[in-house]
Formats: C-alpha cells, structure tokens, sequence
C-alpha cells in the first residue's frame, strides 16, 4: 500500500479513504442544519435564489446568483421543481405566495427552545427534517459509485438484515444505473405489488417498512410531544369533513367537481368578502374560508389549555405579582432586537431568561424572587410564548391581508387541473384517496394507543410497556400498504399519460445521483472494508484540506478518526437493532403473515443511522438555566422532559417518555466534538456546494 505523502508538519495531508468519507459527513451534516437555522433571518429567502426573488429598493427584483442556502437549493432545483404539476405552477406562486408567507413567519419571530427551556414540536420536525434532507444531499453531492449489475431475482432471507440492508443497497444502484425505475413503473401497471417485481424489491419493502415504523415511533413515542402531536392529528382529523368530500367527488363533471371542492374548502363568507366583491371596500379582512378556519380552531384549542397554566399561575397563593406583569410587557412588546439581547445577556451571565427578563426591567423583581416563584414565572413565560406563537402562526395563514394562504392553495390546485381532471375520469377518488387516507389516519391513531388487555386493563404494571413498539407500526405499516399499492396501480394502469411524467420525472431525477466522473483512488484504510470516501468530492475535499494551514492538520486527523470510527459504530448498531426487530417478527420477514402467537418482545429503539444524526442536533441544542442562575443547558439535558405544562396531553401520559429515550440511549457512542472540523473547513465546503448549485444544478462528479 503506498503511504501518505508528508506534510511540512511531517503530518499526512493526503486522507485516508474513511478520512474523507467522515470529513464529508461532518460537513454536509453541518452545513444542512447550518442552513435551517437560517431562516430565522427575514431576509434568508430573498437571498435563496431561483425561485425565490431579491426584491431592491428601486422596485426592481432579480434572482440572488449566490444561494445564501446552497444544499437546499440544489435539492429543491434538482428535484422538487421539476415534479410533474409543481413545474407548471406560476412564478408568482413561489416568489409572491409562498415567499411571502415565508417571510412572514421568520418576521413574527416564534419562540425557539431556548427561552422556553425545553425542546417544542417545532425543534423536533425541523431536525428530523434536517437529517433526512442531509442523507439525501449527501447522496447527491458524492454520487452513487457504478458497479456491476446486480441480481435482483437472487436469494435474500428477508430474516437476517444483513441481507436486507444487501437489498436495498441493490435495488438502489439498479435505481440509479439499471432499468429498474421502468421495470417498476411497467410492474404497477400491470400488477397490484410492487413486490411482486422480484426478492430485491420485496427484502427492500421491509428495509423501508422498518425505518419507516422507527421513525415514526422516534417522534411520537421516544419524543416527549409525542403525545401532543398525536392530539393535533386527532382533532384535525375530527374536523376534515370526509363525508362532503366523498359527496362533492360524486359530481360526474371533473370541472364542477373541482370548483366544488375550492369552494368546500376555500369559499370565504365573511362580512368583508363581501363587501370587497360588491366593490365597497378594498382588502378588507374577508374571514376566513374551511381550511383555515380548520388551522384556526386547532391553534385556538391549543391556546386554550395554556391559557389554563397562565390563569393558575396568577392566582396561586404568594405567587409572583410585579414579576408577571414585567414578563407580560416584554412578551406584548415583542421585539427582534430585545428579544436577542435578553438571550444574550442570558448565555453570557449564566441566568435563566426570566433572570434576564426581569434584569432587564426592574433588578429589585428579581432580588426578591424564590425559586419556587421563578419556576411559576418560567412555566408563566412559557405558556405566553406558547399563546403567541399560535397567534402568530395563525395571522400569517389565515388572516393576512392580501390572503396569501389561500391564493397558494389556488394556485397549486390550477396547475394540476389537469391531472385532476384525468384521474376523475378514471379513478374513483372516494374509495382510492379519501377513504384510504381516513382508513390509514383512522388506524394510525389507533396503534398510537395505550395498549391495554381485554379486560381493559393495562399490559403490564410498568407504564412504559402501554406504549406501542417498533413492531406495532411496522404492522401499521404493513397492513395498509395495500392502500398505497391500489392507488399508484390504478394511477399506472387508466392513467398512461401522467404515469409516464412521472416516469421521465424519475428517470431524469435519479441521475442525479449518478457519479459521472470516477474519482481518484484515496489512500485505502486497512481497518475498514467498505472505502465509500467522498465520492464525486473526494478530489475537491482533499484539495480543500490541503490547503489548510499545516498547524492545523493533527487535530483535524484526530478528530476525523474519531469521527470515522463513530460512523463505523453506529453502522454496527443499527444492523444489530435491525435484527432484533426482525428477530420479534414472524418468520419469513415482516410482510409475512401475522403469527397467531406473538411475542411480548417491544423493540424500542430502530436501524438507522440518520436517527442519531438527528438525536445529535437536538441534544446540542442550546436550552437556558433552569434556576435564576447556572449553567446554560443543552438539549441532552433535558431530553424526554415532561410536556410543557398547557400543551394537550401534558400530565396525563400513558409512559414516560424520558425513560424510554434514556433506555433507547443505551449503548449508543456519543459523537465526538467537530468543531475543529467546521471552523477551519466549513465556509470552504459551503462555497464547493455554491459552485456546484451555480453549475445548472449539475451536482454528482462535476466540480
């Protein structure tokens, strides 16, 4: 094997193969979440790029030509804009509608998890969300590597997961360089399952099914707004009305059926639409029509249970008086500016925010106050943020002037008219779509109850074991997939000419992640076997090291084989979590039928490498002191906390999230640090993505 060439330093600065592979993880893992937390700055989504707009004193808009979010933009680019109906959507839907509302959510300033000291709902899906958008990125940054065509009709024991992660790995590369996206697609025509294309296809159904169920158990069972969540998706789903869907999708004519359905749910018949469409007044406040007035009545719900907490903290004996008034002033004058200072002010002097807040106001409130008093002014501050929060989420969608929300929906149902049109014709939508989605919504609902015995009694003495495993939603999973099988077979088979846009859509998307240009053999590992590297970047990553100061390269060696040894760990665990699901199911795989005896085995943790990613991003997220003064916390320390007291749900759940999440943990390696990694490394990896997006979104092996 040839040895690294030294550097000045006497310092390889040539990476090793799982050098650059955990260099190119880092990054990308970084610079993804790096570029959610932008968009707390207004001016972020001006500064997107193509589709969004810069507008300019002058009146005058253009494109920004350098994306201030370079990974998204290349992923909404390259993928998203290019779906069949997405792509005939007018220009004024992306840099009017949507930018808009956009706008208007990073102006109203939301609570983040630090002033209200513990991790919300929204922290939790804006970082599940980043994982997964990070494993995708990454995938089309570095390219797929080509090798030799593979056996799908080969044997795969759909127990073992070895053999499914082989399968997927499989499906995969024929995804990317075979036939098999056509194969697929000429399978759903003619066919009622996918799996029955081939074993590969069928072994890769259960690798999917099982990340799937851990996922969905990650959020609403090991996550403490679990249950909060879950109460969202039940009051929405009380409120869609289903019954006057399936009878508007009854009308024959696909042009009344679709002006039907808009004016079931868009039709506003508010006093000031009124008057607005006799002439008497302009951009009055016209109510709100069905679908917000659904989003309305769910945030109003909310509001109301923390108003419950505020109300009981103002009248509790020898609670705080003057303290909540100076809390409600600052909360009502809500303000950028301030709000930022009060936090800093917070991390800085290692006070909670309360401390800042009342600093910041009257110093004597805060001489005076217990802490007993100060936990009633956190839970008090916390329910007002709670409150406007709501307020301001549903100003911005469903009563702002010009009604940007609505014109957005109108837009999006225009430009698939005529998609719509055709699968009316063709497809009965009541049986295929809405009752699909309720039968699918209804179930979930249900295996997200506690599990109880016959008698109604809980299964266990222990609370933790009432909540549902991994293996309760992959049968979830599992037994409505028929729902989804039946709706892309009846698309597929009356409905040729949108199946083919789909098709070239697939096709032309995947290439994507095809590695046009082979890249240069990196210096092999001799302790791994799989030498994945950086794929296309592998020559840009080097080159960017390279330039680094020599002083710099051992501690970034260090850190990137520590980091590569963690990926090695995790890829072990997740196989050998995958396994144990596998072991609790019926033999012959997960699809297989459900076996008359099953096992009190629950499985509480899932494969998955993404999952720690994510757990990561939430347990380094930045949480205040809980005491008037201490250290500032992070979000490992408050992990699986109890449910913010106001929130649906909170105080009455079934299992304690913390003690599931702390046993999911077990065995888990904890990442090691980074920093040294991003701060030398991490505006140049930025720039690298900028070139590639800026290169006509042509990503994989082209620098």
């Amino acid at each position: 094997m040839t040895s690294s060439r030294p550097s000045a330093s006497g310092t390889p600065d040539i990476l090793t193969s799982a050098q650059l592979h955990a260099l190119f993880d880092i990054l990308t893992h970084c610079e993804t979440y790096a570029e959610v937390e932008r968009f707390k700055d207004p001016a972020t989504i001006s500064e997107y790029g193509y589709p969004f707009m810069r507008r300019r004193p002058d009146g005058k808009s253009s494109y920004a030509p350098d994306s201030a979010v370079p990974l998204l933009a290349g992923l909404l680019r390259g993928i998203v804009l290019t779906i069949p109906g997405v792509r005939d959507l007018p220009s004024e839907f992306w840099h009017d509608r949507f930018q808009g509302i956009l706008t208007k959510l990073s102006e109203a300033e939301l609570s983040e998890s630090y002033d209200r000291g513990t991790l919300g709902t929204r922290k939790t899906l804006a970082t599940a969300a980043s994982a997964i958008h990070e494993t995708v990125s990454r995938g089309i940054l570095g390219g797929i590597p080509k090798g030799v065509k593979r056996n799908l009709e080969g044997p795969y024991d759909r127990s073992r997961a070895e053999d499914l992660v082989r399968a997927w790995e499989d499906v995969v590369h024929e995804l990317v360089y075979g036939d098999l996206i056509d194969e697929l697609f000429e399978c759903t025509t003619k066919l009622k399952s996918l799996e029955e294309h081939s074993p590969a296809v069928r072994a890769s159904v259960d690798y999917i099914i099982i990340h799937l169920a851990t996922l969905i158990h990650h959020v609403f069972v090991l996550s403490p707004e679990g249950i909060y969540l879950l109460k969202l998706v039940e009051s929405i789903h009380k409120l869609i009305p289903y019954t006057m869907i399936r009878q508007t999708l009854r009308i024959g004519n696909a042009a009344t059926m679709i002006n039907g359905m808009v004016r079931l749910l868009l039709a506003k018949i508010g006093v000031g639409a009124i008057s607005n469409w006799f002439g008497l007044t302009q951009n009055a406040d016209d109510g709100m029509n069905l679908l917000q007035r659904i989003i309305s009545l769910v945030l109003s719900w909310d509001s109301s249970e923390f108003r419950k907490s505020i109300d009981k903290v103002e009248k509790a004996t020898g609670g705080p008086s003057k303290e909540l008034a100076a809390i409600k002033q600052y909360v009502d004058n809500y303000d950028r500016t301030r709000h930022e200072a009060t936090r800093q002010d917070s991390i800085v002097s290692s006070i909670s925010m309360i401390a800042a807040i009342l600093k910041g106001s009257d110093a004597s409130l805060l001489a005076s106050l217990s802490e007993s008093q100060h936990a009633q002014c956190a839970e008090y501050f916390s329910s007002l943020l709670a409150i406007r929060d709501r307020e301001e989420l549903a100003r911005v969608l469903c009563r702002q002037n010009p009604d940007l929300f609505t014109k957005a929906i109108k837009d999006f149902v225009g430009s698939f008219d005529d998609m719509i049109r055709i699968v009316h014709e063709k497809v009965d939508l009541r049986e295929h779509a809405v009752s699909a989605a309720e039968t699918f919504i209804t179930d979930f609902i249900s295996t997200n109850k506690p599990k109880t015995t016959p008698n109604g009694s809980s299964t266990n003495n222990d609370a933790n074991n009432q909540a549902p495993s991994i293996e309760d939603y992959a049968r979830l999973l599992r037994r409505n997939r028929h729902l989804l099988y039946n709706w892309l077979h009846q698309i597929a088979n009356l409905c040729p000419s949108i199946s083919s846009d789909f098709l070239a859509w697939a096709k032309d998307s995947i290439k994507l992640f095809r590695l046009h240009q082979p890249p240069p053999p990196p210096i092999p590992d001799p302790d791994t076997t799989r030498h994945t590297a950086a794929g296309a970047l592998t020559q840009p990553l080097q080159t960017l090291f390279a330039s680094l100061p020599p002083s710099l390269h051992p501690s970034i060696l260090s850190t990137l084989d520590a980091h590569a040894a963690y990926l090695t760990a995790l890829e072990s665990l997740s196989l050998a979590r995958m396994q144990h699901i596998l072991d609790d199911m019926p033999p012959g795989g997960i699809l297989a039928a459900p076996s008359p005896s099953p096992s009190n085995k629950k499985s509480i943790c899932g494969p998955g490498i993404f999952l720690s990613r994510w757990q990561q991003l939430l347990d380094e997220t930045v949480v205040a002191p809980e005491a008037s003064s201490g250290p500032v916390r992070t979000g490992r320390d408050v992990k699986g906390a109890p449910l913010a007291l106001g929130k649906v749900g909170a105080g009455r759940e079934a299992w304690d999230p913390r003690g599931l999440a702390l046993a999911a943990e077990r065995g888990v390696p904890r990442a090691p640090g980074v920093a040294v990694v991003v701060e030398a490394m991490g505006e140049g990896f930025r720039e690298l993505v900028g070139r590639l997006v800026r290169n006509e979104g042509a990503w994989a092996g082209v620098v």
